[in-house]
């Protein structure tokens, strides 16, 4: 009853399939996607108007220039800069419906000649306006200076737009490969902590198994405490991070639960510097380095064993975590690695990448599991 207390009601996982994980990868994609798309419409719209608004002023100014006139100028910037607007708003949206590679060759001529025939068609209309309109004005010297100038614009605008449309589908290039390996890295994770739970149990409950029959009292009280540590690790469920000091006192239920066990036989000593018990830690990375000091540590020593945790503070960012046993390190076989400090390795680089540091070193009769965190841990 006292194990049922620390467990909930019913816990399902279900083990997808890969078809079921290709369908799930292809609908938050598409999520995505749809997340995106508004972003990027309301971006398009703000460079849009404002970019026609500054071709308007600077064709106003242009037309003044040549004509002398300014009713003329004011007509003309209105309605082609109105249209200039329309033609490249439906540009915009047929490249976003068909073309899926902007940066080809084919894009290139077929914007070339699009711009090419708008600013013909541009031409025609200005040329139409001003005679309807202004029939005295002062007529054009020639067809290709109005071509150049509209055909200009557009091939500017296209550009421009090719060019801020390649960058932004980079960057969400790079947000979606950077969000599929933040997945890739909780998925690593969550795999790591659920192999360490099962670990531990396997222990714990060898632990008690060896009790029940010489020391059937001593074996409840170990159940009593390996309840009350795995109903920590199930409120920690949830959480890749927590403060230092809820790992320390995990730490302690633990060696609580061995110094039921072994008495007299094992001493442990924990010294936690104050100021760093606020600080943010992988949950469980105090307990793979304790208990297996506990596990080696008692297989080389008849009479008993010396435990001693130390946690203190380096630097500003710095913070350093050993574990002191007396033994020796295990001579295990080379093809069977420790799971606790494989796991500890791999947890390790994920949460501290290229801020941490991890040795393993024996000496006078004593093992020294150290770490070193160079900095804070990374939120993943």
């Amino acid at each position: 009853m006292l194990l049922d207390e620390a467990v909930p009601a019913t816990t399902r996982r279900t083990v997808s399939t890969p078809e079921e994980d290709v369908r799930v990868h292809a609908v938050s994609k598409s999520h995505h996607e749809e997340r995106l798309q508004p972003e990027t419409e309301h971006l398009f719209w703000k460079l849009q108007i404002g970019g026609w608004l500054f071709i308007a002023v600077y064709g106003f100014f242009a037309r003044v220039v040549t004509f002398s006139d300014f009713r003329l100028a004011f007509t003309l910037t209105l309605s082609m800069d109105l249209v200039g607007f329309l033609l490249t708003s439906a540009a915009h949206h047929y490249v976003l419906r068909n073309v899926q590679r902007l940066i080809t060759i084919p894009v290139f001529l077929g914007a070339a000649a699009f711009s090419l025939a708008c600013g013909t068609l541009q031409m025609y209309l200005a040329w139409f306006l001003r005679d309807l309109l202004f029939p005295e004005a002062l007529p054009f010297n020639t067809p290709l200076t109005p071509v150049v100038y509209y055909t200009s614009v557009l091939l500017g605008w296209m550009l421009a737009y090719f060019c801020l449309r390649s960058d932004y589908e980079a960057r969400i290039a790079r947000l979606r490969r950077s969000e599929a390996l933040a997945e890739a890295m909780r998925s690593e994770l969550e795999q790591l902590r659920l192999q360490l739970a099962p670990h531990f149990l396997f222990n714990a409950l060898n632990s008690v198994a060896s009790e029940i029959h010489e020391r059937p009292d001593t074996a409840l009280e170990m159940v009593r405490e390996i309840a009350g540590y795995l109903r920590y690790c199930l409120n920690q469920q949830r959480r890749d991070l927590c403060p230092l000091s809820e790992e320390v006192e995990a730490m302690n239920a633990y060696l609580r639960i061995q110094e039921i066990r072994f008495e007299d036989k094992l001493q442990c000593t924990v010294s936690v510097d104050e100021t760093v018990r606020d600080m943010i830690v992988p949950h469980m990375i105090l307990q793979g380095l304790v208990e297996n000091a506990v596990k080696h540590g008692l297989k080389h020593q008849s009479n008993r064993i010396d435990i001693h945790v130390s946690v203190s503070r380096l630097g500003k960012e710095e913070v350093e975590v050993s574990v002191t046993n007396s033994g020796k390190i295990s001579e295990t076989d080379p093809t069977r690695k420790s799971i606790g400090h494989a796991n500890l390795r791999k947890r390790l680089q994920l949460y501290y990448p290229e801020m941490h540091e991890f040795s393993l070193r024996e000496g006078q009769g004593m093992v020294v599991a150290r770490i070193l965190l160079k900095g804070p841990a990374c939120s993943v």
